[in-house]
Order: C-alpha cells, then sequence, then structure tokens
C-alpha cells in the first residue's frame, strides 16, 4: 500500500510527535561524569519516571482503531475474524543480549496522558558479539492485543502503558523487552536541537517533500546539514518513497548520525545534551539499571550492528481492516527471524 502524496503536510500533521530518545545519550553518560556517581545519580534523576505494577489500562469499551481518510467509500478486504494467529513460544532471558524499547510518543502540543506510539525501536545490547542492533517495529502492523480486540500495534501503548506494549511484543514476537524510554514531539526537538546540524543524504523525492514543508529550506538531493526542525521532518516523511518503510530506515538513520555526532563531543558538550534531554525522557529503569548498560558500553565500546523492521519484507500481507490500512504479519516467521536476528537462534 505505497503511495504518493505530493501535497504539503497540514500544520496539525506537523505538531504530531514522532521519534524516539537517542539511546546514545544515555549509554554515553558515563563520559560525563567520569568521577562522580553522585552527579551521575543527579542527572539520571531529572528523568520522569513509570512504575509498570501501578500502570493501568482503559477500559476496553473506549478503545479506538482510527480508521483511515483514503479508505473511505473502500471495502475491507478481511474481516477481524477472518484473520489467525499462531502461538508464540518466548525466548528465555539471556544476560547477554539487553532489549531497551524506545517510543516515540504520538502527542501534540497541550495534551495529556498517553498517546499512541508513533515510533517504535528495539535498541538490543548483543553483549556476547559487542553489537548494538536497532529493530524498528512499524506502527500499522495488526496484531493480538491481550484484553483489546485486535489492532494496529501502536495502539497497545495508548491503551496500557509501557506494560501493554512489552506485552504485544513478548506475546507476538517472543522477545523479552528489559526497559523503556519515552519521548514526545517536545523531547525530540529539544534532543536534536543539541546535537543538529547532521549530515543525511536526501533523496530527490525526500528534498522535494521537505521543501514543500517549509519553503524557506532549499535543501537539494545529497549530503544536506539537517537542523532540528528539519530533522523531525525527514523522520516524519511518510507518504513519498516507499511509505512507512523508509520512514523507519530514516529514523534509524538519524540514531546513527546522532551516535556518531555524541562519540565526537566533548565531556563539557556531551553533559549539557544529556542535562538538558534528560527531564524530557520517561523510563521505567532504575538509574542502577541504566549505569550497568552505560558500564558495560564504556568498558567494551560495542559497535553499531546493521538495521531491521518488522514486519519483514515477505512475510505479511496489505489489508484493509474496520478501515484500517494494516499489514497483518505471520507472527511464527517474524518471531523466529527477530530472535535469530537478536539472539543468534530462535525457539519458533
Amino acid at each position: 500500500m505505497s503511495y504518493v502524496d505530493n501535497h504539503p503536510p497540514k500544520k496539525k500533521r506537523k505538531k504530531k510527535a514522532l521519534l524516539i530518545i537517542l539511546l546514545t545519550v544515555v549509554l554515553l553518560i558515563g563520559t560525563v561524569v567520569g568521577g562522580g556517581l553522585f552527579l551521575i545519580n543527579h542527572t539520571l534523576n531529572k528523568m520522569n519516571r513509570v512504575d509498570k505494577s501501578k500502570e493501568v489500562a482503559i477500559p476496553r469499551e473506549l478503545e479506538d482503531f482510527e480508521p483511515d481518510e483514503r479508505t473511505q467509500g473502500m471495502d475491507d478486504t478481511l474481516n477481524p475474524d477472518q484473520v489467525e494467529w499462531s502461538d508464540i513460544k518466548v525466548m528465555k532471558r539471556d544476560p547477554n543480549v539487553i532489549n531497551i524499547l524506545l517510543i516515540g510518543q504520538d502527542r501534540r502540543p497541550g495534551e495529556t496522558g498517553r498517546t499512541r506510539s508513533d515510533s517504535m525501536i528495539i535498541v538490543s545490547i548483543n553483549k556476547k558479539n559487542k553489537v548494538i542492533s536497532m529493530v524498528s517495529l512499524m506502527r500499522d502492523m495488526y496484531v493480538p492485543i491481550p484484553g483489546f480486540s485486535d489492532n494496529r500495534i501502536n495502539a497497545a501503548y495508548a491503551f496500557g502503558g509501557m506494560t501493554l506494549l512489552d506485552e504485544v511484543i513478548k506475546g507476538n514476537f517472543g522477545v523479552v523487552i528489559d526497559g523503556n524510554i519515552v519521548v514526545d514531539f517536545e523531547g525530540f526537538t529539544q534532543a536534536m536541537s543539541q546535537v543538529a546540524p547532521l549530515d543525511i543524504e536526501l533523496k530527490d523525492y525526500e528534498a522535494s517533500y521537505l521543501n514543500q514543508w517549509n519553503s524557506g529550506w532549499n535543501l537539494h538531493a545529497g549530503v544536506n546539514a539537517l537542523n532540528a526542525d528539519q530533522l523531525l521532518a525527514y523522520a516524519r516523511i511518510r507518504h513519498v518513497g516507499n511509505a512507512d518503510y523508509e520512514r523507519t530506515e530514516r529514523q534509524r538513520r538519524i540514531l546513527n548520525a546522532a551516535f556518531a555526532k555524541v562519540k565526537g563531543m566533548s565531556a563539557t558538550d556531551v553533559y549539557n545534551l544529556v542535562d538538558s534531554i534528560m527531564p524530557t525522557l520517561t523510563t521505567d529503569m532504575s538509574n542502577s539499571d541504566i549505569m550497568g548498560y552505560v558500564s558495560y558500553y564504556l568498558a567494551n565500546r560495542p559497535a553499531m550492528g546493521g538495521d531491521y523492521r518488522l514486519p519483514v519484507s515477505g512475510t505479511f500481507s496489505d489489508e484493509i481492516i474496520r478501515g484500517m490500512m494494516v499489514l497483518v504479519p505471520n507472527l511464527k516467521e517474524n518471531a523466529r527471524m527477530l530472535q535469530t536476528y537478536l539472539y543468534g537462534r530462535s525457539v519458533n
């Protein structure tokens, strides 16, 4: 269901929150504090904390499905009752593999409470191979959501927070999430303002689309030094090129570029970056959890691995269900491939 939208985005869409936090900021925090446990804790304590045991799901009667405008007048290609799901086996926890979920919340200025997750990226730290990999979960994947009707995966966070989204990933793909970090529109722009400009190579249609977004940008095909607003717009491109497939690639490209930029920053600049971003983040991880990951990073300097995306090409069908344009995945095949990618083996 790829399509091209040659019209500039509407204002209200521009306010849509997008991406996720730079895990690199958390991983590199230790470079700032070369000597102080107090300063480390003081900085980390600026993050907002969530006790997952106290997260409350919305009543089922309040669930919603968000049909697409483009499907008006079109018949569904599948009835919800026609979708069959496989039973998925869950990988046992492996001390050599840590999976942290970055959640970009689709919350607009003035909104409060949980909203849909516009972006979901699993950052997996493989201690055995000394590699950090990223896996994007496409928000239009249609999956079972415990306690609710089948829906897009991005509904899980709105319905039940980190707890439900982690449960959905575990139940549908057999992978346990060890920690979560959430950021919204404000947090993303604040983070990007600290690391921008970033050199990003644009395709012809990407540059053209962004110039429609803001006529004063004058971006071109090839490498451009993108500022914070341009990075946000670039990460949100969805309606040109290969739709959401390329969108997830763009988000990972920004993270990789930011990772490289932060690695070259001075300790003072990294501290200023971390200090300004922490209040915009929400996590369920403790300071000791985070510092354990930081210590591992500093001691081993793992390499950035490849990028991955679910559902994997050839393992899903494009459907219209309840007026929603969705991707219906073969769960068993996607679980098998994700587990093999992260752990080198699979139980499915």
